[in-house]
């Protein structure tokens, strides 16, 4: 389903991860090009992705201005720090700066869930409640 015929933002989402990477897996960007993805969410800087990947697909480096999760649901990757090479399975959430993960591969047919957010100051919420308003 295109985020054209679902809500990308809302007091509370829920997503059947296995039912969206099916669906990820028949698109014809899968078949084309053997990656997929998908915004599940979005709220100000909040970005909530979700990426199908083929055996050997390579995403690049992200050029986020913030840091970033990548949680691995299904399969194996590797990529390269300034450490050298790394590895993820199934279960694994990786905390990474931005370009502090370069040249991410799926070693199988693997599922990623990619959440991008703002760095510190630079978001303003919507509509903070009153605790979380900024203080001027």
């Amino acid at each position: 389903m295109s985020s054209i015929n679902r809500p990308l933002a809302g007091p509370m989402l829920t997503f059947d991860l296995p039912k969206h990477i099916a669906e990820l897996r028949a698109e014809e960007s899968y078949e084309r090009s053997g990656r997929a993805g998908r915004t599940l969410a979005k709220s100000g800087r909040l970005r909530v992705t979700l990426v199908a990947m083929e055996r050997d697909n390579v995403i690049g480096t992200h050029q986020a201005d913030s840091p970033m999760t990548l949680h691995v649901l299904e399969g194996h990757v590797r990529f390269r720090t300034g450490e050298g090479d790394q590895e993820m399975r199934a279960g694994e959430v990786l905390f990474f700066g931005p370009g502090d993960a370069n040249d991410i591969r799926a070693t199988e047919e693997t599922a990623l869930l990619l959440t991008i957010s703002a760095l510190g100051d630079d978001f303003l919420m919507e509509h903070p409640d009153e605790s979380e308003a900024p203080h001027r």
